[in-house]
Protein backbone atom coordinates (compact mmCIF):
# COMPACT_ATOMS: atom_id res chain seq x y z
CA UNK A 1 0.00 0.00 0.00
CA UNK A 2 1.66 3.37 -1.02
CA UNK A 3 0.42 6.58 0.35
CA UNK A 4 0.96 8.15 -3.04
CA UNK A 5 -1.56 5.86 -4.36
CA UNK A 6 -4.97 8.25 -5.94
CA UNK A 7 -6.83 5.16 -5.26
CA UNK A 8 -8.67 4.82 -8.43
CA UNK A 9 -11.72 2.78 -9.32
CA UNK A 10 -15.16 2.24 -8.36
CA UNK A 11 -15.04 -1.35 -6.69
CA UNK A 12 -14.67 -1.70 -2.77
CA UNK A 13 -10.82 -2.05 -3.13
CA UNK A 14 -7.79 -0.24 -5.20
CA UNK A 15 -6.62 -1.78 -8.16
CA UNK A 16 -3.66 -0.38 -7.39
CA UNK A 17 -2.65 -0.29 -3.93
CA UNK A 18 -5.62 -2.99 -2.43
CA UNK A 19 -6.89 -0.40 -0.11
CA UNK A 20 -10.21 -0.90 1.31
CA UNK A 21 -12.46 2.11 -0.42
CA UNK A 22 -15.58 1.11 1.43
CA UNK A 23 -14.60 0.36 5.24
CA UNK A 24 -17.25 -1.07 7.33
CA UNK A 25 -18.57 1.47 9.74
CA UNK A 26 -17.55 1.28 13.13
CA UNK A 27 -19.60 -0.45 15.33
CA UNK A 28 -20.05 -3.49 18.57
CA UNK A 29 -20.19 -6.12 15.94
CA UNK A 30 -16.50 -5.08 13.62
CA UNK A 31 -14.50 -4.25 16.55
CA UNK A 32 -15.20 -7.58 18.44
CA UNK A 33 -14.96 -8.98 14.84
CA UNK A 34 -11.57 -7.25 14.33
CA UNK A 35 -10.21 -7.71 18.27
CA UNK A 36 -11.36 -11.69 17.59
CA UNK A 37 -9.28 -11.81 13.93
CA UNK A 38 -6.39 -10.24 14.99
CA UNK A 39 -5.82 -11.71 18.10
CA UNK A 40 -6.24 -15.27 16.39
CA UNK A 41 -3.62 -13.90 13.70
CA UNK A 42 -1.15 -13.19 16.19
CA UNK A 43 -1.65 -16.29 18.08
CA UNK A 44 -3.62 -16.42 20.71
CA UNK A 45 -4.17 -19.62 21.33
CA UNK A 46 -1.06 -20.64 20.86
CA UNK A 47 -0.01 -18.24 23.24
CA UNK A 48 -2.71 -19.99 26.01
CA UNK A 49 -1.95 -23.07 25.33
CA UNK A 50 2.15 -22.81 24.85
CA UNK A 51 2.55 -20.96 27.79
CA UNK A 52 0.89 -23.33 30.00
CA UNK A 53 3.17 -25.97 28.82
CA UNK A 54 6.65 -24.89 27.99
CA UNK A 55 6.69 -21.11 29.58
CA UNK A 56 10.15 -20.48 29.75
CA UNK A 57 11.07 -21.90 26.11
CA UNK A 58 8.58 -19.80 24.40
CA UNK A 59 9.53 -16.48 26.35
CA UNK A 60 12.86 -16.62 25.66
CA UNK A 61 12.07 -17.51 22.25
CA UNK A 62 10.05 -14.47 21.90
CA UNK A 63 12.84 -12.19 23.54
CA UNK A 64 15.60 -13.90 22.01
CA UNK A 65 14.43 -14.45 18.02
CA UNK A 66 11.11 -14.95 17.21
CA UNK A 67 8.89 -11.91 18.18
CA UNK A 68 5.62 -13.45 16.20
CA UNK A 69 5.66 -16.77 18.53
CA UNK A 70 3.14 -15.09 21.57
CA UNK A 71 0.56 -12.55 21.70
CA UNK A 72 2.90 -9.33 22.87
CA UNK A 73 3.35 -9.37 26.50
CA UNK A 74 1.32 -5.92 27.59
CA UNK A 75 -2.07 -6.51 25.50
CA UNK A 76 -2.07 -10.40 27.17
CA UNK A 77 -1.42 -9.31 30.62
CA UNK A 78 -3.95 -6.92 30.32
CA UNK A 79 -6.52 -9.25 28.94
CA UNK A 80 -5.43 -11.46 31.88
CA UNK A 81 -5.85 -9.41 34.35
CA UNK A 82 -9.59 -8.06 33.18
CA UNK A 83 -10.60 -11.52 32.56
CA UNK A 84 -9.34 -12.32 35.87
CA UNK A 85 -11.62 -9.09 37.62
CA UNK A 86 -14.72 -10.39 35.27
CA UNK A 87 -14.91 -13.77 36.10
CA UNK A 88 -14.17 -12.84 40.19
CA UNK A 89 -16.84 -10.70 40.09
CA UNK A 90 -19.27 -12.94 38.21
CA UNK A 91 -18.80 -15.99 39.96
CA UNK A 92 -17.02 -15.64 43.13
CA UNK A 93 -17.97 -12.09 44.19
CA UNK A 94 -17.04 -12.62 47.19
CA UNK A 95 -13.61 -12.48 46.47
CA UNK A 96 -13.75 -9.08 45.64
CA UNK A 97 -15.05 -7.73 48.81
CA UNK A 98 -13.10 -6.32 51.76
CA UNK A 99 -13.30 -5.30 55.23
CA UNK A 100 -11.09 -2.23 54.56
CA UNK A 101 -8.02 -3.58 55.84
CA UNK A 102 -5.25 -2.27 53.99
CA UNK A 103 -3.54 -5.85 53.95
CA UNK A 104 -6.70 -7.09 51.83
CA UNK A 105 -7.12 -4.13 49.75
CA UNK A 106 -3.48 -4.40 48.63
CA UNK A 107 -4.34 -8.15 48.47
CA UNK A 108 -7.14 -8.09 46.33
CA UNK A 109 -5.90 -5.15 44.22
CA UNK A 110 -6.80 -6.34 40.69
CA UNK A 111 -4.01 -4.42 38.66
CA UNK A 112 -1.27 -2.64 40.84
CA UNK A 113 -0.26 -5.34 43.18
CA UNK A 114 0.50 -7.72 40.13
CA UNK A 115 2.46 -5.75 38.30
CA UNK A 116 4.36 -4.75 41.33
CA UNK A 117 4.98 -8.13 42.48
CA UNK A 118 6.38 -8.80 39.39
CA UNK A 119 8.56 -5.86 38.52
CA UNK A 120 10.19 -6.25 42.36
CA UNK A 121 10.03 -9.96 41.02
CA UNK A 122 11.93 -9.56 37.68
CA UNK A 123 14.75 -7.14 39.91
CA UNK A 124 15.43 -10.20 42.62
CA UNK A 125 15.98 -12.31 39.43
CA UNK A 126 18.33 -9.97 37.32
CA UNK A 127 20.42 -8.44 40.34
CA UNK A 128 20.51 -11.23 42.76
CA UNK A 129 19.74 -15.00 41.73
CA UNK A 130 20.64 -14.62 37.63
CA UNK A 131 23.09 -12.14 37.26
CA UNK A 132 25.10 -11.76 34.24
CA UNK A 133 21.82 -13.91 32.27
CA UNK A 134 21.50 -13.31 28.77
CA UNK A 135 18.15 -12.01 28.90
CA UNK A 136 18.85 -8.96 30.94
CA UNK A 137 16.73 -6.57 32.92
CA UNK A 138 14.09 -6.08 30.32
CA UNK A 139 13.90 -9.37 29.41
CA UNK A 140 13.49 -10.50 32.44
CA UNK A 141 10.45 -8.18 33.19
CA UNK A 142 8.87 -9.49 30.17
CA UNK A 143 9.20 -12.62 31.71
CA UNK A 144 7.59 -12.10 34.65
CA UNK A 145 4.73 -10.37 32.62
CA UNK A 146 4.42 -13.31 30.70
CA UNK A 147 4.19 -15.42 33.63
CA UNK A 148 2.01 -12.84 35.96
CA UNK A 149 -0.32 -13.54 33.31
CA UNK A 150 -0.73 -17.07 33.06
CA UNK A 151 -0.63 -17.73 36.70
CA UNK A 152 -3.67 -15.33 36.91
CA UNK A 153 -5.61 -17.04 34.59
CA UNK A 154 -4.43 -20.20 36.51
CA UNK A 155 -5.16 -19.32 39.53
CA UNK A 156 -8.84 -17.94 38.73
CA UNK A 157 -9.64 -21.15 36.86
CA UNK A 158 -8.73 -22.80 39.89
CA UNK A 159 -10.78 -20.82 41.86
CA UNK A 160 -13.76 -21.51 39.50
CA UNK A 161 -13.60 -25.29 40.02
CA UNK A 162 -12.78 -24.75 43.76
CA UNK A 163 -16.28 -22.74 43.62
CA UNK A 164 -17.85 -26.36 42.55
CA UNK A 165 -16.68 -28.40 45.61
CA UNK A 166 -15.27 -26.39 48.67
CA UNK A 167 -18.10 -24.26 49.91
CA UNK A 168 -16.40 -21.98 52.57
CA UNK A 169 -13.09 -22.75 53.12
CA UNK A 170 -10.68 -20.22 53.02
CA UNK A 171 -7.99 -21.91 54.10
CA UNK A 172 -8.04 -24.27 51.48
CA UNK A 173 -8.06 -22.11 48.78
CA UNK A 174 -5.82 -19.81 50.02
CA UNK A 175 -3.12 -22.72 50.05
CA UNK A 176 -4.79 -24.26 46.59
CA UNK A 177 -4.30 -20.78 45.24
CA UNK A 178 -0.27 -20.20 46.39
CA UNK A 179 0.57 -23.82 45.11
CA UNK A 180 -0.72 -22.90 41.59
CA UNK A 181 0.72 -19.45 41.51
CA UNK A 182 4.03 -20.35 42.96
CA UNK A 183 4.00 -23.74 40.96
CA UNK A 184 3.81 -22.54 37.95
CA UNK A 185 5.95 -19.40 38.31
CA UNK A 186 9.02 -21.77 39.84
CA UNK A 187 8.08 -23.56 36.89
CA UNK A 188 8.38 -21.10 34.05
CA UNK A 189 12.18 -19.68 35.89
CA UNK A 190 13.18 -22.95 36.11
CA UNK A 191 12.76 -23.55 32.26
CA UNK A 192 13.71 -19.46 31.44
CA UNK A 193 16.85 -19.69 32.95
CA UNK A 194 17.82 -23.38 31.88
CA UNK A 195 21.37 -23.98 31.22
CA UNK A 196 22.56 -20.46 32.70
CA UNK A 197 24.37 -21.41 35.51
CA UNK A 198 23.99 -24.00 38.32
CA UNK A 199 21.54 -24.52 40.81
CA UNK A 200 18.62 -25.71 38.77
CA UNK A 201 15.14 -25.99 40.81
CA UNK A 202 16.88 -25.24 44.02
CA UNK A 203 17.80 -22.05 42.42
CA UNK A 204 14.58 -21.08 40.91
CA UNK A 205 12.69 -22.27 43.99
CA UNK A 206 14.60 -20.11 45.90
CA UNK A 207 14.67 -17.08 43.88
CA UNK A 208 10.61 -17.20 43.29
CA UNK A 209 10.27 -17.16 47.38
CA UNK A 210 12.48 -14.35 47.57
CA UNK A 211 10.68 -12.23 45.18
CA UNK A 212 7.50 -13.04 47.09
CA UNK A 213 9.39 -12.27 50.66
CA UNK A 214 10.87 -9.01 48.96
CA UNK A 215 7.03 -8.28 47.98
CA UNK A 216 6.54 -8.92 51.61
CA UNK A 217 8.96 -6.36 53.27
CA UNK A 218 8.77 -3.49 50.58
CA UNK A 219 5.17 -3.30 50.54
CA UNK A 220 2.53 -5.34 53.16
CA UNK A 221 5.01 -4.96 56.16
CA UNK A 222 4.83 -0.88 55.29
CA UNK A 223 1.21 -1.06 54.71
CA UNK A 224 0.89 -3.03 58.14
CA UNK A 225 2.74 -0.05 59.83
CA UNK A 226 1.04 2.50 58.55
CA UNK A 227 -2.40 1.07 59.36
CA UNK A 228 -1.00 0.29 62.77
CA UNK A 229 -0.05 4.00 63.28
CA UNK A 230 -3.35 4.87 62.82
CA UNK A 231 -1.96 6.85 59.83
CA UNK A 232 -5.15 6.30 57.55
CA UNK A 233 -7.57 7.48 60.07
Amino acid sequence: MSDDCVHRGDGRFCPDCGKDLRPEPINRHTVVNELVENWWEKGVLHTLIGLFRRPGVLIRRYIESDRDILVKAVPYIAVALTLNIALRARFLPGSTKTDLSVIEMLQNEPLIMPLLSALISALVLHFIFYRGASAGLFGTMVMRLYVLAQATLLVVAADLTMQLFLADRSIGRNLVRLTFGLGFTIFAVRQFYAGEGRGGWIRAIAAVICGELALILLVYMPAAMIEQAGLLD
